[in-house]
């Protein structure tokens, strides 16, 4: 399937601004289920849009824009050709091993009954048994978002 996205950013300044610094996290990447065909940035003012890669892969582009002016515009429009992959994403730019993110914090620490499971599904402290592989791992760290109770969650999600 191909995709036509369109996205358009204003900022409107009540006094002009004597310039700007962004950083634009808008450019997706291509994997095994999708290809950017197509995209373009615009930027309303004159400047010069600089492509980096952050630490998380992700495709950045960075611009200032001298002042004064009162109202900026970031236009993005491209094509992206889609397939199914039921959801299995392949491919992938991934910096940092999915354990990573699996690790406890205070925010996301189990009770009882998630510790209970993580051991039933092999897993250790975060490490999953190589024969029962990422599907284990990553049915407890679910069920652990899941089953978090609703205090945990908010502060979870203030956190970020």
């Amino acid at each position: 399937m191909r995709i036509r996205i369109s996205h358009l950013t204003s900022y409107r300044y009540e006094t002009p601004a004597a310039g700007v610094i962004q950083m634009l996290r808008l450019t997706p990447r291509n994997h095994d289920g999708q290809y950017v065909a197509h995209w373009r940035i615009d930027v309303s003012t004159d400047c010069r849009l600089d492509q980096h890669e952050d630490a998380f892969g992700n495709i950045t582009h960075a611009f200032t824009a001298e002042g004064p002016f009162g109202e900026l515009t970031v236009a993005v429009e491209g094509e992206v050709e889609t397939r199914d992959t039921q959801g299995v994403v392949r491919g992938a730019v991934e910096r940092f091993p999915p354990s990573l993110y699996l690790r406890e914090t205070p925010l996301t620490s189990p009770d009882a009954n998630i510790a209970a499971l993580r051991i039933r599904f092999g897993t250790q402290k975060g490490r999953a048994m190589k024969k029962r592989g990422m599907f284990a791992l990553t049915a407890v760290a679910a069920l652990g978002v899941l089953a978090m109770p609703p205090r945990a969650a908010r502060r979870r999600a203030a956190a970020c």
